[in-house]
């Protein structure tokens, strides 16, 4: 039987260990790139950052690549405004920012161009034309119904 000042050491060094591997440290890459992508330098954290920003008007593209302190679910988050398409990865082994590491994880699709806005657009026309005939309709039948009703 374990005694219960052992016992209680042992408690105190799974927790350090638990606390200790909370915090090890893991190296990303640490660049920053208006030429599209960048693979180079080096920075260590807790998490590994990707942050893209590109304008949908004339595919400029501008790449941060860093390290984070916290951590943070692994995940790759893209959202568009106005003209602007922004795209931030975390992830959490060893260079995983890198561009084709996020794809083999399947957290990135591609590193391609930004999704194209024409599939929102295209939607919003189909929307409207759909309101406007539907409006016709209504139209015609109340004046079918006046007329003969």
């Amino acid at each position: 039987m374990i005694s219960r000042r052992r016992g209680s050491r042992i408690v105190r060094f799974l927790v350090f260990l638990l606390c200790f591997e909370a915090t090890i440290a893991i190296t990303c890459y640490d660049c920053h790139s208006d030429q599209g992508t960048c693979n180079d330098g080096e920075c260590e954290g807790v998490v590994c950052i990707k942050m893209e920003t590109a304008n949908k008007a004339d595919d400029r593209r501008t790449i941060h690549k860093t390290c984070g302190d916290e951590a943070e679910e692994m995940s790759c988050q893209q959202s568009a405004f106005g003209s602007k398409w922004m795209s931030r990865c975390v992830c959490d082994t060893p260079l995983c920012n890198g561009d084709q590491a996020l794809i083999d994880s399947g957290l990135e699709p591609s590193s391609a161009a930004p999704p194209a806005a024409h599939y929102t657009q295209f939607a919003l026309l189909v929307a409207i034309i759909v309101f406007v005939g539907a409006s016709c309709l209504l139209i015609l039948v109340a004046t079918v119904c006046v007329q003969f009703c």
